[in-house]
């Protein structure tokens, strides 16, 4: 089930966003996008100001059957800091946002790095100034081989990969184009590994082509493959740091994890003791969205050498 979320009634510096020209990508396996000359950009309404930001991936959820899409764009993560409330003088916490362009709404990830809480949200066009994304692409030499990229890599060629991730249905696909930050190659044998990110997750088999995914269905995650069919995903969600108990500090060759016994009787004194919120938003106190699970998925990958 889907999270409601709030929808911002006025745009701020911090809460904007705007309409997306429909770019169109260029289809053939040897265009991609050059990521070091394309951008995100836009002029929120009543902020003064023209904003540009670098895109850390493409994403298109796919229609096999239809050939409709719908395309995302990931920023890059901006940063606030403590500080206090003008009006109140209260403190104020500090979070890291990514914002999340369509064509239609803004998404907007923020991880509140003082407290435990996120607060996505999902804006509407209609409430923003204009804004858009910019895409410059490049015809590319497709890397077929381990040996390829490892003649990219010591060439100090930039490379762009896109993975693409089916349903079980074979019906849909989830798309994303990405540069590739970090890479190696084995010394001694043909063998290479791509590990980067962040890039961002929609399951194809839980998100049709015209659903409005909330900002909730997305996450964030780092790719880790060494093959062009298989891809390691380390992808974010919300955590109890009680689930699992699987935390052990280290302080000494002694420590241990929470049993899960004392998982359960650290909750249930959460819920019974006289606290000054509700137990269910004590317990989303322990949450936070800093967690990653690792899932193996089939997945078709291209490299391209720029």
């Amino acid at each position: 089930m889907r999270r409601p979320l709030t929808d911002v009634a006025g745009a701020t510096r911090r809460d904007f966003l705007s309409s997306m020209a429909a770019v169109a990508v260029p289809a053939g396996r040897g265009a991609v996008i050059d990521f070091d000359r394309s951008y995100l950009h836009c002029a929120p309404r009543g902020a003064g100001i023209w904003v540009r930001t670098a895109i850390e991936c493409r994403a298109d959820l796919l229609d096999l059957e239809s050939g409709a899409s719908e395309a995302y764009l990931l920023s890059v993560k901006a940063q606030t800091g403590l500080g206090r409330d003008a009006a109140s003088g209260s403190p104020t916490p500090g979070y890291e946002y990514w914002m999340v362009f369509s064509r239609t709404a803004v998404l907007m990830k923020r991880v509140h790095t003082s407290a435990y809480f996120d607060d996505p949200t999902r804006v509407p066009l209609a409430q923003f100034g204009a804004a858009e994304w910019r895409l410059e692409t490049r015809a590319a030499r497709p890397l077929a081989t381990a040996r390829d990229v490892r003649d990219a890599l010591r060439a100090w060629r930039p490379i762009v990969a896109r993975t693409e991730f089916r349903s079980a249905d074979r019906s849909r696909a989830f798309r994303v184009e990405y540069p590739v930050k970090w890479a190696d190659h084995h010394l001694e044998r043909d063998e290479f590994r791509v590990e980067t990110g962040p890039v961002l997750w929609l399951d194809p088999d839980l998100n049709r082509v015209g659903s409005a995914p909330e900002a909730g269905d997305f996450r964030w995650m780092h790719l880790d493959y060494r093959s062009f069919d298989r891809v390691r995903c380390l992808i974010e969600r919300p955590t109890p740091i009680l689930e699992g108990a699987v935390y052990r500090p280290r302080v000494s060759a002694s420590s241990r994890a929470f049993t899960p016994d004392e998982a359960r009787r650290v909750e249930e004194r959460v819920a019974a003791a006289d606290m000054p919120r509700p137990p269910d938003e004590m317990r989303r106190l322990f949450a936070t969205d800093r967690y990653s699970e690792a899932r193996e998925l089939s997945a078709a990958t291209n490299l391209f050498a720029l």
